[in-house]
């Protein structure tokens, strides 16, 4: 692959846009980044996987709305995959293909976070705005196809990605995934972003609506029998553990697509928002299994269970 094709179709020829962004990656091959993102990727897969095994090896934690949580906790494995392998070392200089994978993984990653966290968001509403219908429309049939159409959804969206830094590469340069694909493709992750930021400030305003007027309920109540159902408080609370994930993935991701807006925007490849965008997208996939442990009293239940079972396999 010639250099300079590359460059005309994903850098519209600007050759010093080019040498910025490689300039902006040279702190990739300090041995201290390296360092901090392998241990970091490491610890991120690690609480990641304990999640999703955890959950598999429970059968009272296979709940629906654990699904979609593992959903994100797959997402989020993937992203430590990156973070782990192929950020710290630049292995794509090499292949071509090396590059093309680094591109699909972390363009799936990137995608598969947000249709998790929007999966995650319709359940609750649901839950919570139509508890009546909840069980009648939220079956495993449903739950298994929007589980699978959101990533099929995410691998053929990851894979326009993919394709653009393997035609992209030539020898011995950098594979910076959102500096390398075409402005086009960032801002359909945009979009996304922005779409998944509307459509949680609106399910969750709803829901905080509800929350306000149980506590009414609550405080107007003679007899505990005249406030909210016992079923609405479990969800109420479940939900308020769901929000905290969902936000603190929000937030974390966030600067993603600020960083591309501001790239695309001043032509400029701001390298330190660049890694404080990677600290923050490496700090999400520790932070989220972390969240499930302290706030899912099940999940804290089953995992001393297992580790139980694993210390004294002859305990009854």
């Amino acid at each position: 692959m010639n250099y300079s094709n590359s460059s005309d179709l994903f850098y519209n020829g600007t050759a010093n846009k080019i040498a910025n962004v490689l300039q902006a990656v040279n702190y990739e091959t300090s041995l201290v980044y390296q360092v901090v993102f392998v241990l970091s990727g490491l610890v991120g897969l690690s609480l990641n996987m304990c999640f999703i095994l955890v959950f598999m090896a429970t059968s009272s934690l296979r709940t629906v709305m654990n699904q979609f949580l593992v959903s994100l906790a797959l997402a989020d494995s993937l992203n430590s995959v990156i973070a782990m392998i192929f950020l710290p070392f630049p292995t794509e200089e090499k292949a071509a293909w090396l590059c093309g994978l680094k591109g699909l993984i972390g363009c799936c990653s990137m995608m598969a976070q947000v249709m998790s966290i929007l999966l995650v968001t319709f359940d609750r509403f649901i839950s919570i705005v139509f508890p009546f219908n909840y069980t009648t429309w939220v079956t495993q049939r449903w739950v298994n196809f929007t589980i699978s159409a959101a990533w099929l959804y995410t691998v053929i969206v990851g894979s326009f990605g993919g394709i653009q830094c393997l035609q992209a590469w030539y020898p011995g340069g950098k594979c910076v995934i959102t500096e390398i694909v075409a402005a086009w493709y960032n801002t359909v992750y945009i979009i996304h972003y922005v779409g998944l930021f509307i459509i949680m400030a609106f399910a969750y305003g709803k829901i905080g609506s509800i929350v306000l007027h149980h506590r009414r309920q609550i405080a107007a109540a003679v007899a505990p029998e005249q406030a909210a159902s016992e079923d609405l408080k479990i969800q109420l609370k479940v939900t308020k553990d769901v929000f905290v994930v969902v936000c603190t993935s929000m937030f974390c991701l966030g600067l993603i697509p600020i960083h591309l807006m501001l790239y695309h925007v001043t032509n400029l490849p701001l390298p330190k928002m660049r890694l404080v965008r990677n600290f923050f997208m490496l700090s999400n996939c520790i932070f989220d299994p972390i969240i499930y442990f302290l706030r899912f009293k099940d999940f804290q239940s089953a995992f001393k269970s297992i580790v139980g079972r694993i210390v004294n396999p002859h305990q009854n």
